[in-house]
């Protein structure tokens, strides 16, 4: 993924959130490379999110967040399962074209 291809807001989102992961490693006396090991990736996918860039893996990503102790939503740890079984719950109740819709392109100029 381009870094021109990604708006302003995600940007910033982006780089707060490779901040945090860097702190939180940091505090924890942990290398790049021993969070690489126990997220299962390489020391280099670790540098590539601490540095923010959009195209590693938000699966990486999430459970480096999940090792190092960072909330991923504004939601307690126990209580995420049962938010995304509610929400998938809901997504059955929609219709198939209702996902097989064509959708009009988002307007990225910010």
């Amino acid at each position: 993924m381009k870094e021109t291809s990604v708006s302003a807001p995600a940007r910033d989102a982006l780089g707060i959130f490779a901040a945090m992961i860097r702190a939180a490693r940091i505090q924890r006396g942990m290398t790049a490379a021993e969070l690489g090991i126990r997220v299962g990736v390489s020391r280099g996918v670790i540098q590539r999110i601490e540095a923010g860039e959009p195209g590693t893996s938000i699966g990486a990503a999430f459970e480096a967040a999940v090792i190092l102790g960072i909330p991923l939503f504004d939601v307690p740890t126990p209580q995420l399962r049962k938010l995304h079984k509610q929400r998938q719950e809901v997504n059955m109740l929609l219709p198939k074209r209702a996902f097989l819709a064509q959708f009009s392109k988002p307007d990225n100029d910010f």
